[in-house]
C-alpha cells in the first residue's frame, strides 16, 4: 500500500502527546520507510517573513513588497507572482526529525528542476534554499506549507501503526494541506470521513484492525 500524497488523522489512543490531534501530509513512502509532515502545527512565534529575514537575503524587504505599488508591475514579467501575504503565514511545526532543514510543499506551477519533487498531480516539494530566494523575490508558488523538521517512519513501522488504531488514512485534499486555518485542519480532516467531534473519542474502538 502506497501511502504518498496522503492524509494521516492521528487517533485519540495514539499514545504519543506529540502527535496529539496531527493532520501528516505523507510526502514518501516506499520500502525504506515514509517521510511525512505534520500540516497543522504552526510554529508560535515564526513567520515566513521572519524566516527569510534570518537568512540575510540581500534582495529580501518584505515591508518594500507589501507596501510598493509598482511591486507587481515590477515582477509582472515573471510567470509566478507570490501573493504578498504569504509571507505573513506560519513557519509549521513539520516533525521532531531533523528540526533544523526546512521543507516547502508548494502548488505545481513552481518547478526548479533537479531540485523540485513531484510529489502528485498538483503538489511538489522543495527544500532547496533556491526556493526561499525566490519566495523572497515575490515570484515563489502560489500556495505554499513551509514546515521545519519532518515525521518519519522505519520500513513497515508505519503500517504497523495503523493496524494499531493509531491512525486513519484520508485521501489529500489539497484546501486542507494549504489552508491557513490550521485550527480548524484536524475537524476538515473528520469531515471528510463523515464523523463528527462527539465521534471523536470512539473512533479507535470502531475502527478495527487492517
Amino acid at each position: 500500500m502506497d501511502l504518498t500524497n496522503k492524509l494521516l488523522i492521528a487517533l485519540p489512543n495514539i499514545g504519543d502527546p506529540r502527535f496529539h490531534r496531527a493532520v501528516i501530509y505523507i510526502c514518501s513512502h516506499n520500502e525504506n520507510g515514509c517521510l511525512g509532515l505534520r500540516v497543522n502545527e504552526p510554529s508560535q512565534d515564526l513567520s515566513v517573513g521572519d524566516t527569510l529575514l534570518h537568512l540575510n537575503l540581500p534582495e529580501f524587504d518584505i515591508e518594500k513588497l507589501k507596501n510598493d505599488a509598482d511591486y507587481f508591475e515590477k515582477i509582472s514579467n515573471s510567470s509566478l507572482e507570490m501573493p504578498p501575504h504569504l509571507f505573513d503565514i506560519p513557519v509549521l511545526e513539520g516533525g521532531p526529525v531533523e528540526h533544523n532543514r526546512g521543507f516547502v510543499l508548494h502548488s505545481k506551477e513552481y518547478d526548479l528542476s533537479q531540485q523540485t519533487v513531484k510529489i502528485s498531480k498538483t503538489i511538489s516539494m522543495t527544500s532547496s534554499t533556491d526556493i526561499l530566494s525566490d519566495i523572497s523575490l515575490g515570484r515563489g508558488p502560489q500556495q505554499i506549507c513551509f514546515a521545519i523538521g519532518y515525521v518519519g517512519w522505519q520500513a513497515g513501522q508505519l503500517e504497523h501503526e495503523i493496524t494499531e488504531n493509531s491512525w486513519l488514512v484520508v485521501d489529500v485534499d489539497d484546501e486542507i494541506v494549504f489552508s491557513h486555518e490550521f485550527d480548524q485542519k484536524y475537524e476538515m480532516c473528520m469531515q471528510l470521513l463523515g464523523i463528527k467531534p462527539d465521534k471523536y473519542s470512539s473512533i479507535s474502538d470502531n475502527v478495527g484492525h487492517a
